[in-house]
């Protein structure tokens, strides 16, 4: 055998290998502080105004995206998600905040972002707090997969028609009301369900304050501000609220 066929394998080897990866919470913290300071300069650039209420509300919507894209994962990869929190139940039992901190530091290949598979560590970490995400009949799972499914697109769209004019703002705040109602009352039934169904139980305050309240929590605050600003749109029949600097008061439709 000569030389050449003997380093073969090698190189087949070495070329599986290549490719840049990155820790999740790198690639996570990339896309959600780029896109924000994206759609934020866009709308200065096309405006010439910064807007509190366009920069906190596209914030919230470029993650809920991010999201979104996870829960249409979770349903595509609930089996593997199943399987990989069986898996580790037993190892990170107590420990689901280890569970989580080994999940957001596992690397992924820059060419693989958009594969479902490489983002099953999001849910099967979670189910450390929820078993319910392992389970597609459970109200956590339904919840989320619809919320990944009809949201994804009005969000992108309320992103971009605070900039530009995509449809009229009557008709942007009639949009805005219905998701961020959809998104509000969802998160308030979740918690419900979660303390009802004792969820809660063998978890610190700490780490259901942190992870759990903590996540969650943004799908109660934020679709508040989102409703308020939707409805000012309805009321005023304009984009006054993100482009006109005298324009600030989102109470005024009080």
């Amino acid at each position: 055998m000569s030389s050449n066929d003997r380093s073969q394998p090698l190189d087949a080897a070495s070329e599986s290998s290549r490719g840049v990866a990155l820790p999740m919470w790198g690639i996570i913290a990339t896309f959600l502080i780029g896109v924000t300071a994206f759609h934020i300069w866009l709308h200065a650039h096309v405006h010439g105004v910064f807007s509190v209420h366009q920069a906190v509300i596209v914030a919230f919507l470029v993650l809920n995206i991010l999201v979104n894209f996870w829960e249409i994962g979770l349903y595509f990869t609930a089996d593997e998600i199943r399987a990989e929190y069986l898996a580790n139940e037993a190892k990170f039992k107590g420990r689901p905040m280890d569970r989580l901190t080994e999940v957001m530091n596992r690397r992924i290949k820059l060419s693989k972002l958009l594969s479902f598979k490489q983002w099953t560590g999001i849910w099967s970490g979670y189910c450390h707090f929820d078993v319910g995400y392992s389970r597609r009949g459970s109200f956590g799972y339904n919840i989320d997969v619809g919320n990944g499914f009809s949201t994804i697109l009005p969000a992108t769209l309320f992103a971009f028609g605070m900039t530009y004019d995509v449809v009229p703002a009557r008709v942007l705040g009639i949009i805005g009301v219905a998701m961020f109602w959809q998104m509000f009352y969802g998160t308030v039934v979740y918690f419900f369900q979660y303390f009802n169904a004792d969820r809660h139980v063998g978890h610190t305050r700490k780490d259901l304050f942190v992870f759990v309240g903590g996540s969650n929590g943004m799908w109660f605050i934020f679709p508040l501000w989102g409703m308020l600003a939707s409805i000012w749109l309805i009321y005023q029949d304009s984009f006054a609220l993100f482009n006109d600097p005298a324009s600030t008061s989102i109470w005024s439709i009080l």
